[in-house]
């Protein structure tokens, strides 16, 4: 199960980083849409749609994580979640520890859209 953390894990930190991406293109927006320039809004909006794309692939990516992880513990993948895992890997501090972090991350980066 330590490689399915590592994955879950690794999912969550790209996730973070594209939601990062994501506010970052929409605080630009703001000047660009009181400037009127609408070339320069396009190209924000493509690109706002390839980081949506990848948050969407990397979605998928977490949930498969998620039910591989419930298998493995033979858990309800409904009713499982993250903050349960950082739970129960309070024998692996290490890995709760980056969990936890990664997971704090995701979630500050998601309400600050």
């Amino acid at each position: 199960m330590a490689s399915l953390m590592e994955v879950l894990i690794d999912v969550l930190e790209k996730e973070s980083q594209e939601y990062e991406n994501l506010l970052t293109l929409s605080m630009k927006k703001t000047p660009v849409i009181v400037s009127e320039d609408l070339a320069e809004l396009a190209r924000i909006t493509d690109e706002e749609q390839i980081i949506v794309s990848r948050i969407n692939h990397l979605d998928h990516q977490r949930n498969e994580a998620v039910n591989d992880i419930a298998n493995v513990l033979n858990k309800d993948v409904d009713n499982l979640k993250i903050v349960d895992l950082i739970r129960m890997l309070a024998a692996r501090p290490d890995e709760q520890e980056k969990l936890a972090a990664v997971f704090d991350k995701l979630q500050d980066n998601v309400t600050d859209q």
